[in-house]
């Protein structure tokens, strides 16, 4: 008997994971062209489920699929930059606010959980398994907000989100933004909506600010 045939489906997943991944991780930097060819023979599958990985990842603006020469891994512009986070903040903003209303015990131990692993990560040296933590507790903040619509909304933005993420960890954001989440959560812990408001409000500006600086060689004032 031959070997068993992997649904379509699951092809497709496999292909945008891994070609997510690489872009993220910068095995295919901003700028790259990639080849459906190419990408078949490395992850061993065909071409179609990669051809709608690639759709997939261009409707989330990872790359831009370019008539006649090809897919080409996009470069962050200032423009989305600034866009992302000011969605961003609209609504985890928000978020924080709710999750001081909506607050259960069991939430309070999940997100102080979150961070002490992400602090006791950072200082081990394992900068990215403390972003990896840093993400699941504005997740679960977000998660904290009872609202669908909003996650789904969140969602969308994922993979703008974690990329420029990324971008303020490695130009070495991460202490201070440890130290801002700190902030955050004991103010949610208070069940004080306003003040983990401003602070997150706060810190996505800071974020917004290290990733521009960034993308803008000369700095914030070019």
């Amino acid at each position: 008997m031959g070997r068993a045939r992997r649904p379509a489906g699951n092809l497709r997943e496999q292909a945008l994971d891994t070609i997510r991944e690489r872009i993220l991780d910068l095995r295919y930097p901003p700028g790259s062209l990639l080849s459906e060819n190419q990408l078949a023979e490395e992850l061993g599958i065909s071409r179609t489920p990669i051809r709608e990985a690639l759709r997939e990842l261009a409707a989330g603006g990872l790359v831009r699929i370019l008539p006649q020469r090809g897919v080409v891994v996009s470069e962050p512009s200032v423009q989305d930059i600034v866009e992302v986070y000011q969605l961003r903040e609209q609504l985890e903003c928000f978020a924080a606010r709710l999750a001081a209303e909506h607050l259960t015990p069991a939430d309070a131990q999940t997100l102080t959980a979150d961070h002490t692993e992400a602090l006791a990560h950072a200082a081990a040296g394992r900068l990215q398994a403390a972003y990896e933590a840093s993400v699941r507790l504005h997740t679960h903040i977000i998660a904290l907000t009872r609202n669908a619509r909003l996650a789904r909304f969140m969602s969308q933005l994922g993979d703008q989100v974690h990329r420029f993420g990324l971008m303020t960890l490695r130009h070495g954001r991460a202490p201070r933004a440890l130290e801002e989440h700190g902030g955050i959560i004991v103010a949610i812990l208070a069940r004080d909506g306003a003040t983990a408001e401003v602070l997150m409000r706060e810190h996505l500006r800071a974020d917004r600010d290290m990733a521009l600086a960034a993308v803008l060689p000369t700095g914030l004032s070019a």
